[in-house]
């Protein structure tokens, strides 16, 4: 489970006429992005990028720009990690925004994919943050799941790889660069190996 643009949505928890505008969160002394939800992304927003540098764009986009608030993001973190525990016997919270559940001990749920639907109502009931959820067999893959489950069309933020077709079907649409663990260097390297896609990678020794 992974929330959508964390930091900007919190701050729209308590804001919601911002939802549905552009939304950015600088970093603790206001010198740098470090949270552009969608509607900023679509405005050519950068994330981890120096303010002044995009500072007339957002501007000009009518954007919503806030100092970070970490009280307000722990406070909601913590809410949201207690909700998504119910719903497995294991969890690991990995990031503010991001946790693991493993189904290991819980065989018997018969749909993951209701199972991650029901998790994604639940956390924006009591929370009123967006969360999208992947399933897979290991973490990497489940990571991989959740990538689509944001990022391409047809999942409705519930991706669930439960066989090689969608690995493959999910992978083939997934660039090196967003595969958990590698970074820019070792994404240049792979396309000056002509690997440019997760399924390429994959298919490697």
């Amino acid at each position: 489970m992974d929330a959508n643009s964390f930091y900007a949505s919190a701050e729209q928890v308590f804001r919601p006429d911002w939802r549905g505008k552009p939304v950015v969160v600088l970093s603790n002394n206001d010198g740098c992005i470090v949270a552009a939800n969608r509607q900023a992304k679509a405005l050519g927003v950068k994330k981890f990028q120096p303010y002044f540098k995009q500072r007339r764009l957002l501007e000009q986009g009518g954007a919503i720009v806030c100092s970070s608030n970490y009280e307000l993001y722990a406070d909601l973190s913590c809410k949201m990690m207690q909700v998504i525990a119910r719903y497995a016997p294991e969890q690991y919270v990995y990031s503010i925004d991001e946790s693991f559940l493993s189904f290991e001990r819980s065989p018997c749920i018969p749909d993951l994919q209701h199972q991650g639907q029901q998790i994604r109502q639940a956390v924006w009931k009591e929370c009123r943050l967006a969360v999208c959820v992947g399933v897979g067999p290991s973490l990497t893959l489940a990571k991989a799941a959740n990538h689509a489950a944001k990022e391409l069309a047809g999942y409705q933020g519930v991706c669930v790889i439960d066989s090689d077709a969608r690995r493959r079907e999910v992978l083939q649409q997934m660039s090196t660069s967003d595969v958990w663990g590698i970074g820019r260097r070792l994404t240049a390297h792979l396309a000056s190996m002509g690997i440019d896609n997760a399924l390429q990678l994959a298919n490697l020794s």
